[in-house]
């Protein structure tokens, strides 16, 4: 129901009658909706971190330095849960998608395990990609997460404009798409330093 709906839409009474239960247990369990969104997110992103974890540990054993498409896909393989019930994963992306509209004040407090992973993979490309600042490589890695979200919550656009022939709820397609994009996107150097604007005269067929 708050993947779908999102937090603010979603009363306890909704809730209880889903789950089959009194609405008063809501509040003996849980204290309130707030809290229970929590335990929500923490089922979600827990699991999801130390997966992205381990499987960062893998591709850095020995202290081989893994390639900027295998950092990748250790960050987005468990999001997309390809080799799992892709009903299950496209709930936990719409569920992801509403965080970034709504609850993210209340959500960050929550889950601190989210920052150590998200620092582990950023100090993972900067091994990789060393020409670049720390600064830059979290625009990158969020701009990655955001070109998921977006895609996700909000489908429609691609659809119509593909006729259909481009679907965000296709996880394997997204995945293909997203990891060519998101390692050309790293792989850009730092801004400022060797890109320049291009005027319209430059771009001529």
């Amino acid at each position: 129901m708050f993947s779908s709906k999102g937090f603010r839409d979603v009363s306890v009474r909704e809730i209880a009658a889903h789950a089959g239960v009194n609405s008063a247990l809501v509040g003996y369990y849980f204290r309130g909706k707030q809290a229970l969104f929590n335990e929500v997110y923490r089922a979600h992103a827990l699991p999801l971190a130390q997966e992205r974890l381990r499987r960062l540990a893998a591709i850095s054993r020995k202290n081989r330095k893994p390639s900027i498409e295998e950092i990748l896909r250790a960050w987005l393989l468990p999001w997309l849960q390809l080799e799992d019930n892709q009903r299950e994963s496209a709930l936990h992306l719409r569920f992801t998608a509403n965080l970034s509209g709504e609850r993210w004040e209340q959500t960050k407090k929550a889950a601190p395990f989210m920052h150590r992973t998200h620092a582990a993979f950023i100090e993972a490309f900067q091994k990789c990609l060393p020409g670049l600042s720390r600064e830059t490589l979290m625009w990158r890695l969020h701009f990655v997460v955001g070109a998921i979200v977006f895609g996700i919550r909000v489908p429609d656009p691609l659809l119509a404009n593909s006729k259909g022939m481009c679907d965000p709820g296709d996880l394997e397609a997204t995945l293909a798409q997203i990891l060519p994009f998101a390692e050309a996107g790293f792989r850009t150097p730092e801004p400022g330093r060797t890109l320049r604007l291009v005027r319209s005269d430059d771009c001529s067929s």
